[in-house]
């Protein structure tokens, strides 16, 4: 037995429980199956109860900020999976399951599985609201992804009809639930994908969680991520969210939602185009009023009263241009003939005939040529001497 200076205080061994409990991994994330009993959340809106199964029984509490994010509230009875660590309270030398997640058993494995799935999709931006296509106004072909017979389809086809008659409509028959639901979804998914579609919707009515697990296969929403149009996902009600809703490019609540969402009113179209008539018939009768206008001002200058004058001003510009010109040509021609009866005087003046008039001479050899030098000549070279009334024949006796 210990000696009394080594024995252990009460708080000693409280804390050393606690800090074992509070401490250890193995306690740190704990995932408990067990019936829930005296429920209770207080005015602070924290819940205490107890968890216990046939042979056990462990205090839990469950503090307001996970109370408040619960999808369900618990009850006495329910059998539940819960998430939580061990804390020890030392003033009363308790412990008990500190809760932050509550599931109902017999989903929770599935509901872990999902979350995971969901969480890591949305890691890899698949859910991001940039990748969202807004839908085409007027669509020409319109895809239905649905139970063969189903209200959802009916209901599908009688509104598009009803509220768009010119769409062309395309229905892939599938099977919407079961285990075979996720790959008979994706084969008329891709069938879907060879026509050219504007629009492509995925429709199911209402359901369990169970009934609905086809529209949460992986394979499934990544195909529906790469869609070659925009994706509307009309998958169970309001409360019932898929990983469809969350990758589609629009989420709505019900098929007749989606016939709504994806085709215009032909009533609103015919709305539109009569407002549209109307603005552009206003619009033209002002712009011809406005011409009219203008037409009638010009209408009122000179230039339209007496649209000769411009010609007129240009006609007689033209006849004084033409009589300077002839002005000009005249001036011109008199200058030129003053020039040349000028230089056919000094010409004439200048002519052999006229020097041999005034007594001069003129010597050629006996080739013709002009002598101008006595250099040019020998003694005995025989010249012809022109005069004004003949010629003389002589030859050269000698040089001085």
């Amino acid at each position: 037995m210990n000696q009394p200076n080594e024995a252990l205080s009460v708080s000693e061994l409280t804390d050393m429980i606690k800090r074992t409990l509070e401490g250890d991994p193995r306690f740190l994330s704990i995932v408990l199956h067990g019936e829930i009993s005296n429920f209770k959340v207080y005015s602070s809106g924290h819940a205490y109860f107890s968890l216990k199964d046939k042979n056990a029984v462990i205090s839990a509490v469950m503090w307001a900020s996970y109370v408040h994010g619960l999808d369900f509230m618990p009850k006495d009875g329910d059998e539940v999976l819960v998430h939580g660590r061990m804390n020890v309270y030392p003033p009363r030398g308790s412990y008990s399951l500190s809760i932050d997640r509550v599931e109902r058993y017999g989903q929770g494995e599935a509901l872990l599985k999902l979350r995971q799935l969901a969480e890591k999709l949305q890691k890899e931006g698949l859910f991001d609201p940039e990748r969202k296509r807004p839908l085409k106004k007027y669509p020409e072909h319109i895809g239905v992804i649905a139970g063969r017979g189903s209200a959802g389809l009916r209901d599908i086809e009688v509104n598009l009809l009803r509220r768009y008659p010119i769409v062309k409509l395309h229905v892939f028959p599938s099977l919407v639930q079961g285990q075979e639901a996720p790959k008979a979804l994706l084969e008329a998914f891709y069938k879907a994908q060879e026509l050219p579609l504007d629009t492509l919707i995925l429709a199911r009515g209402g359901g369990s969680s169970e009934d609905l697990g086809a529209f949460n296969d992986e394979a499934l929403v990544r195909a529906v991520a790469t869609s070659k149009c925009p994706v509307i996902a009309a998958v169970g009600h309001e409360v019932d969210v898929t990983l469809i809703d969350l990758v589609a490019d629009m989420r709505v609540s019900t098929p007749t939602a989606a016939a709504v969402a994806a085709v215009p009113l032909i009533d609103d179209i015919r709305y539109e185009l009569d407002e549209d008539l109307e603005t552009m018939n206003v619009s033209i009768n002002r712009k011809i009023r406005n011409l009219q206008d203008n037409l009638k001002m010009l209408s009122n200058r000179s230039f339209f009263l007496h649209p000769e004058t411009i010609y007129q001003e240009k006609k007689t510009r033209l006849e004084e241009q033409g009589k300077r010109l002839s002005m000009i040509i005249s001036h011109l021609l008199e200058t030129k003939r003053t020039n040349l009866s000028n230089l056919s005087g000094r010409l004439e003046a200048i002519h052999p005939r006229n020097v041999l008039n005034r007594g001069y001479s003129m010597v050629e050899d006996k080739k013709g040529h002009v002598v101008t030098s006595t250099s040019q000549l020998q003694v005995g070279d025989q010249l012809k001497v022109r005069m004004k009334d003949g010629a003389l024949i002589t030859s050269v006796q000698g040089k001085e």
